[in-house]
């Protein structure tokens, strides 16, 4: 495999550490017959030792020149299933199932949306990720990495950062730092109309200079009034900006502004 080329167009940096490989399988602590599917094994150095470790593995890659490599590699494990396939299109078999990947940079939202489709199946995830997306997925409000995203993932999840990992670990390095996240499912909140909700969020941070009402009239409604007194009965001014808002306020605020039947068609 010496001659194989990470594809930049893929995003693909290989892991290469045994040392990294070593403290993500003290996280993930994968049990023998459990089932995990993992994002993009690339040279397999993560599958191998997930392997090692009897779980029942789904790999899925998407680059059809490793497929063959990975083939080999894994040959003696007959716990491996290797599908080759994007895996944002991909359907697990599984009810029930561990997710872990070293994820390129340039699906990591996919992914994250992806998984949060499919919460209900998953019993945890164990995701490599560039630094920066790690702490906006576990930022809170009132810090400057506090988005849409954030606010849809922690819908689903419990998000903790487990450890940073130094470009010098990968083949090639990347230009950014990473680090590993945890995704502990939870009890999602309940949401009347989820198509407000996150209309209502996306539109809150459509322009971070401006305050929450100037973002939301006129592009989500026309009644400005409505909407600051929306505002104030949750305790909020209307100079209050979206990364001050909690989900508990968004989740509020979108149930009092389509009491009024004020969101925009």
């Amino acid at each position: 495999m010496g001659s194989y080329r990470a594809k930049k167009r893929l995003g693909q940096n290989f892991l290469e550490s045994q040392i990294i490989i070593d403290k993500l399988m003290e996280v993930i602590a994968p049990q023998r017959g459990e089932r995990i599917i993992e994002i993009g094994p690339g040279r397999g150095a993560l599958t191998l030792s997930l392997a090692s470790a009897k779980a029942q593995i789904a790999t899925v890659e998407y680059d059809k020149d490793l497929i063959g490599y990975l083939s080999k590699l894994l040959r003696g494990y007959d716990n491996v299933e290797i599908i080759h396939a994007d895996f944002l299109k991909y359907e697990p078999a599984y009810k029930s199932f561990k997710l872990v990947g070293n994820i390129p940079y340039n699906i990591t939202s996919p992914v994250i949306e992806w998984a949060v489709a499919h919460s209900d199946s998953i019993t945890a995830a164990y995701l490599m990720v560039q630094k920066e997306m790690a702490d906006r997925l576990g930022s809170a409000p009132g810090s400057k990495s506090w988005c849409p995203m954030a606010i849809f993932t922690q819908l689903h999840f419990d998000i903790d950062i487990c450890f940073d990992v130094a470009a010098k670990h990968f083949r090639p390095p990347p230009k950014v730092i990473s680090a590993v996240i945890r995704l502990t499912p939870r009890e999602p909140a309940a949401i009347e109309d989820y198509g407000h909700f996150e209309r209502l969020v996306r539109t809150s941070f459509g322009h971070r200079r401006k305050t929450l009402v100037n973002n939301l009239v006129p592009e989500l409604t026309a009644d400005r009034q409505k909407v600051v007194e929306a505002l104030g009965s949750l305790g909020l001014t209307e100079k209050a900006r979206a990364e001050q808002i909690s989900t508990g306020h968004f989740l509020a605020l979108t149930k009092l502004l389509a009491k009024h039947n004020i969101f925009r068609v």
